[in-house]
This record gives C-alpha cells, sequence and structure tokens, in this order.
C-alpha cells in the first residue's frame, strides 16, 4: 500500500525534481526497502522478518521529514556501538 501511495512507479522524472541529494539517495533506499516488503509478502516471509525492511522504508522517510534527526543517529550509534572509551 505504501509502494501505491508513493507511486514511485508512475513517477514523470522529467515533472518531478528532488533539489536535495540526500533526500533522492534516501527516497531510492524507501524505494528499495518497499519492493523488498512487496518479495517477501509475494514468498510468504514471516512479519518478524518483513518488518526489518518495513522499518527502514520508514526509518528514511523519517530522514526526509524530519521524525528522525541527526541527534537520533547520533544516539543509536552511542547506544547500540562500542565506540571506544
Amino acid at each position: 500500500r505504501l509502494l501505491e501511495k508513493l507511486a514511485f512507479h508512475e513517477i514523470d522524472t522529467s515533472a518531478t525534481i528532488i533539489t536535495n541529494a540526500r533526500h533522492y539517495d534516501a527516497l531510492l533506499q524507501v524505494k528499495t526497502s518497499l519492493v523488498e516488503v512487496l518479495k517477501g509478502l509475494k514468498e510468504g516471509l514471516s512479519g518478524d522478518l518483513l518488518s526489518i525492511d518495513l522499518r527502514q522504508s520508514l526509518y528514511y522517510l523519517g530522514s526526509i521529514t524530519g521524525e528522525i534527526t541527526s541527534n537520533d543517529i547520533l544516539g543509536n550509534v552511542f547506544a547500540n556501538f562500542c565506540i571506544g572509551k
């Protein structure tokens, strides 16, 4: 349903302008993640496995909309990875 709402397959690249390279890259990641979700649905993967790609797509959308900030990213890095003391 997200792919339908975003209509990636119907984007007229001559009429769509994305001026921010980071946003463009994030949208490509969203598309890749959602395509993987669709592929997983067709293959009958469990919801746990599908949620990984779905969360990934939401993360990248959030990086565009401001839901995910650089402070969130840094907080995640420091909370989940051991970075020398």
